[in-house]
């Protein structure tokens, strides 16, 4: 049996003249062997060495938050030993990242305390989308596997492939229907939320959320890769978890619209539409520059 090894590579995000965020991308660059050896045992001692308690802020319609997650070292070093090299296709490549057991027992707390947080499941999914988007982003070069969601929490940073991984996990445990778009051509991955079809990206079945930075979901004005590219490519779409629709993601799908037409506006705003431009930055945390 032959197994097709997948390669990470690193791209660049910008937005309104700025660098904020990475892209990912895939290249077929070989093969090789199913080994068929499974995941060591391990003891849970050692998993829960040097533990740390991380917390993570979110804003939730201008209301700050915070979640705080117990991370063990030993868990992150034995994730550390998975080189994620092969898959039998893309989307058992993807879900590798997601689907690992050690590292759901781990996450699974996570989302749990994610619920005891927010009591609404819709505002669950929206703190746990702008916790991960408040994640620092990282970029590494192109030769760099990704890494585990479970390392992103604990090195509290992330690519764009990374970051989306994480929150499709996190998305799906919440209860919701989740994937990631991967944009070949922008070298750029995104998480998707299952959601009315008039909310989502294209013919996906999923609104697009973009994990690299504070940003509005179903925005997607965004320029990618180096050469500053807009999205333009058909994504492909890899499931993570079957789920429930985000039925009142029409509040960010208008306020991206209303976003969308002041960046249209330049970078000088009269004070009107200032008050707009900051008011919706400061509901879903963005950085407006005061």
């Amino acid at each position: 049996m032959v197994i097709v090894l997948l390669i990470i590579i690193i791209g660049v995000v910008v937005i309104w003249g700025e660098e904020i965020s990475s892209s990912a991308g895939t290249a077929l660059t070989g093969t090789l062997e199913a080994s068929g050896f499974g995941s060591p045992e391990i003891s849970s001692e050692t998993l829960e060495q040097g533990p740390k308690t991380i917390s993570y802020q979110y804003v939730l319609r201008g209301r700050p938050g915070s979640i705080r997650f117990d991370a063990h070292r030993g868990v992150n070093d034995y994730l550390a030993t998975k080189y994620p090299s092969s898959f039998r296709d893309e989307r058992d490549y993807w879900l590798q990242f997601t689907d690992e057991p050690i590292q759901d027992r781990y996450l699974k707390q996570l989302a749990a305390t994610i619920r005891a947080a927010e009591p609404e499941p819709d505002n669950q999914a929206r703190a746990a989308i702008s916790m991960v988007q408040k994640i620092p982003y990282k970029s590494y070069s192109f030769d760099t596997a990704a890494k585990y969601p479970y390392h992103v929490l604990y090195h509290q940073n992330g690519d764009c492939d990374e970051k989306a991984l994480l929150l499709a996990y996190l998305l799906r445990e919440l209860g919701y229907g989740t994937a990631v778009l991967l944009f070949e051509e922008e070298t750029h991955m995104a998480a998707g939320i299952r959601a009315p079809d008039q909310y989502c990206y294209r013919d996906t079945g999923y609104a697009f959320i973009e994990t690299t930075m504070p940003s509005i979901p179903t925005y997607a004005g965004g320029k990618y890769g180096a050469s500053g590219k807009e999205l333009t490519s058909k994504p492909k779409v890899f499931v993570i978890g079957e789920g429930d629709s985000f039925e009142s993601i029409w509040r960010e799908h208008a306020d991206a619209a209303r976003w969308n037409e002041i960046q249209g506006m330049g970078t000088t705003l009269d004070p009107y539409w200032y008050g707009h431009y900051r008011n919706l930055a400061q509901t879903y945390g963005i950085d407006y520059g005061e």
